[in-house]
């Protein structure tokens, strides 16, 4: 019994709690995909439990909420507690005078107990689900908070100290999450030397261990930079944009180990920047395609961008927020 009693207090009070936060948080931001340990979750659980653990006994205790619903059943709340944690010691067991009533009495008073808790773990749940979206509210935020604001600051650093420690870093890294709301529709996008062979395309996927590391990523769109071919063209002095070194590589995703990626850069691409060159044209579909040119009107002509038609012209590419990282 002692042992039913113990991982009915074990998990009510800190893995539920944990579990239930984590579910609520994860709504807006997954938490860490990784494998912890029993030190490490039931740390986590119970710094997650501490502020719901409080303010539910405050209501329970010093307001009209504890008595809500009224229990009738068996003895009263603090000798049904009594008589249960009596029952639990170890010592040598009284024979009473009367076994039968003795054996309902106790079952009346475990019952009393159980539902005593029941009401507690309730309304403990229910603040730590309250917790956890108020928390993956705040992060999903994150982005926006300005330096300029002193309660922006605060926020900002409570992710910093606190939230953002349960996040994966690659959560992080490979998303638009770090950006304000207005630029999370953003494809990130990935320059990757693998293998010594310079590849990119638009992230969708990434995996990782069960001890947080990276084991590989998805790649859509993805093309291959010829590096050979360019040193090829230097050496017979042809001159080339070198957009028109990149071949795009064949199939919906390309999937990259990590442990062959040197370093890699990351672009945060605006969707609506999506004008596509003649270059770009010929790498995807090769040298030997024909491109018509398309008649230029002012009307399917927008005066802030350039169209298909005039990209025979030579123009600067698009920059886009980006972000270097080195392994």
């Amino acid at each position: 019994m002692s042992a039913l009693v113990a991982g009915f207090l074990l998990i009510g009070y800190l893995l539920a709690p944990g579990v239930i936060y984590r579910l609520f948080f994860s709504a807006y931001i997954p938490a860490r995909r990784y494998q912890r340990t029993r030190t490490e979750e039931v740390v986590f659980s119970l710094l997650v439990t501490i502020a719901p653990f409080v303010l539910s006994w405050i209501l329970l205790v010093h307001t009209p909420l504890g008595n809500l619903p009224n229990l009738s059943i068996g003895p009263s709340k603090d000798e049904a507690y009594r008589i249960v944690f009596r029952s639990l010691l170890p010592g040598p067991e009284l024979t009473p005078p009367n076994p039968l009533t003795a054996k309902v009495h106790l079952a009346d008073s475990y019952l009393r107990a159980f539902l005593e808790q029941g009401r507690f773990l309730s309304l403990l749940w229910l603040f730590c689900a309250l917790e956890g979206w108020a928390s993956g509210l705040i992060v999903s935020r994150y982005g926006d908070y300005s330096t300029n604001q002193r309660m922006h600051r605060l926020l900002k650093r409570f992710c910093d100290d606190f939230l953002l420690t349960y996040v994966s870093e690659w959560e992080l890294l490979f998303t638009t999450r770090s950006l304000p709301r207005s630029q999370q529709d953003f494809d990130v996008e990935i320059d990757a030397l693998a293998a010594g062979i310079l590849y990119r395309g638009k992230l969708v996927d990434w995996f990782l261990d069960q001890d947080g590391k990276l084991e590989g990523i998805f790649l859509e769109r993805a093309a291959r930079y010829q590096q050979a071919e360019l040193e090829r063209d230097r050496e017979r002095g042809a001159e080339k944009l070198r957009e028109s070194y990149w071949r795009t590589i064949p199939g919906a995703k390309l999937y990259l180990v990590a442990s062959t990626i040197a370093n890699y850069n990351i672009r945060y691409a605006s969707p609506v920047q999506q004008d596509t060159t003649l270059a770009q044209l010929r790498a995807r579909f090769g040298e030997e395609a024909i491109i018509t040119q398309l008649p230029l009107t002012a009307s399917t002509i927008p005066s802030t961008r350039l169209s298909l038609a005039k990209s025979f012209a030579t123009r600067a590419p698009s920059l886009h927020p980006s972000r270097s990282t080195s392994r």
